[in-house]
């Protein structure tokens, strides 16, 4: 059994190279092909981690790079130049395979596991998350105005916040009920950078750069708050960071 186990991360990453390459060279039906995709991932993850869905082990290993694949593939949609979807398509297998290695040391080989290794994965794939969950929010309102309204498009995006930024703080071992009210704040914040950025002069990726950066800060300064290293040199460097990048984002945007 040890050694199914052993070989799931490849099939895994193998399952996602191939649902995106079967789009790029077989030009078969791209939704078709997602959903299969998706469902095969999430299945090997749940036998990977353990069929357990009571527990929240179950749905963070499980649901955190679900969600990181599922809106690679909405980002994939919105995508017109082929190096970059080709781009897209390792970076997302590379980082499910990564991922899935992690959590099978975590699982089911706890010695050989590295310590916080799940915890700063998650943070990166959940961020990501954001990203393309946002440009997908935006695009879809752009070209899909009448039946995408701006509060469910905000309803769904509070929704998809909550898991990423409970999951992160889930993976950083913060306590259920604190990492339960941190969630709701952080949701709530970063939908209302999502409600504020959608009047912008600015095309979709900007907006969803600022959303990330916004989510991305608020998960680094709340983390650092629970393992309790949020000196004032740990918040200088995340403000200096954040400064850096917004003007990085609104310096190089085509403002319209």
């Amino acid at each position: 059994m040890i050694i199914v186990h052993r070989i799931t991360p490849f099939f895994i990453g193998l399952s996602s190279a191939l649902g995106f390459a079967t789009i790029f060279v077989l030009r078969l039906n791209p939704l078709a092909v997602m959903a299969a995709t998706v469902a095969v991932v999430a299945l090997l993850f749940a036998r990977l981690v353990g069929f357990l869905p009571r527990a929240f082990q179950f749905w963070m290993l499980t649901g955190t790079p679900t969600l990181f694949l599922v809106s690679s593939f909405g980002l994939l949609l919105f995508m017109e130049n082929f190096p970059a979807q080709v781009a897209l398509a390792v970076t997302v297998s590379l980082f499910l395979l990564f991922f899935a290695e992690h959590v099978f040391s975590y699982v089911h080989l706890p010695a050989n596991y590295e310590t916080y290794a799940i915890e700063h994965l998650s943070l990166v794939l959940n961020v990501a998350s954001v990203f393309f969950v946002s440009v997908v929010a935006f695009g879809t309102r752009i070209f899909l105005t009448a039946y995408a309204p701006l509060w469910l498009l905000s309803a769904l995006f509070f929704v998809v916040s909550l898991f990423v930024i409970f999951g992160t703080l889930w993976a950083s071992k913060v306590d259920v009920a604190q990492a339960r009210l941190y969630a709701v704040c952080g949701a709530l914040l970063v939908t209302e950078i999502f409600l504020t950025v959608t009047y912008l002069p600015t095309g979709f990726y900007t907006n969803a750069a600022l959303i990330a950066l916004t989510a991305y800060l608020f998960l680094g300064l709340t983390r650092a708050r629970f393992v309790e290293s949020l000196s004032k040199s740990t918040v200088r460097r995340y403000v200096m960071t954040g400064v850096v990048l917004l003007v990085t984002i609104l310096g190089t945007a085509r403002w319209t």
